[in-house]
């Protein structure tokens, strides 16, 4: 997917570094990228984060350190109060003048393919929830603590392929790839089809399918499938709502294709999957 080119005036705000808070009702699609590494604490939401041509289930105490210019977006699967999401991003130059750093670009090369901590320090998460309420000079030192928590930890999976940014480079630059993925995740639990896309965007079915692989990294069908199927485990795991029930609401037209969709990327049944998450 070509996303969309994220300014982040880290000068005009007179800091070393940007840091925010985002507090939601839902996390809308936003499929971006930046100069910047971004370090994202999902404290609370649930849905599908998009990374690269990585798609997984988030919910809370996601954690994540993307690279530069590595497209991604959190989207929510559900309207709840407050989604919080804790957010930081900064240039790697940022800690060039400090030899202690150093070992931090070992990190950073391995982010450029993004980062997922499964098994984050409760004293991390404490740092992050508490790094607001922190002074300028104490901001400074408490990120570079975090950062060299994170350097330490071997308990990360790497998420997009390792091709990815290479084959996206070559795609060249089509900002409707962007606005073609948001329309697929607002409408997933509906019926959509390659000509319903096709029409969408304006070209024949063949071109789209083509077009679509080429900048996602996915086939049409093979990212709508991985959509929903990442939709489902959440339900699965966060609802005693019928597996039938969920997979009609998640844009599956008939049980036997759910099933067997289901089977092929979790390597067990749905009924399997949910009880194993108890």
């Amino acid at each position: 997917m070509q996303p969309e080119l994220e300014h982040i005036a880290i000068e005009a705000s007179q800091q070393s570094f940007h840091f925010f808070k985002r507090s939601d009702t839902v996390f809308l699609p936003y499929w971006h990228y930046h100069p910047e590494l971004e370090l994202t604490l999902i404290k609370k939401g649930d849905g599908t984060r998009f990374v690269g041509d990585s798609i997984a289930s988030f919910s809370d105490y996601d954690l994540v350190l993307v690279g530069k210019n590595l497209p991604h977006h959190w989207v929510s699967a559900s309207k709840i109060e407050n989604q919080e999401a804790y957010i930081f991003q900064f240039r790697s130059s940022l800690f060039r003048g400090f030899t202690e750093c150093d070992a931090f670009y070992t990190l950073f090369e391995k982010a450029k393919r993004g980062l997922h901590f499964f098994n984050p320090s409760e004293t991390l998460i404490e740092q992050i929830i508490a790094f607001e309420q922190l002074s300028k000079i104490s901001k400074l030192s408490t990120l570079i603590e975090i950062i060299e928590q994170l350097s330490l930890d071997n308990n990360f999976n790497i998420l997009a392929s390792e091709n990815y940014l290479e084959r996206l480079q070559l795609a060249g630059s089509q900002a409707k790839i962007a606005k073609a993925t948001n329309y697929i995740l607002e409408h997933l639990d509906e019926q959509l089809s390659v000509n319903r896309m096709a029409e969408f965007t304006h070209m024949v079915p063949q071109s789209f399918c083509r077009w679509f692989k080429k900048h996602s990294g996915h086939s049409f069908v093979s990212f709508l499938n991985q959509t929903r199927i990442e939709r489902v485990c959440l339900l699965l795991t966060t609802t005693n709502t019928p597996i039938q029930d969920i997979a009609f609401s998640c844009g599956f037209e008939s049980l036997s294709h759910f099933n067997r969709t289901f089977k092929k990327m979790k390597n067990c049944s749905p009924s399997e999957f949910r009880k194993n998450q108890k």
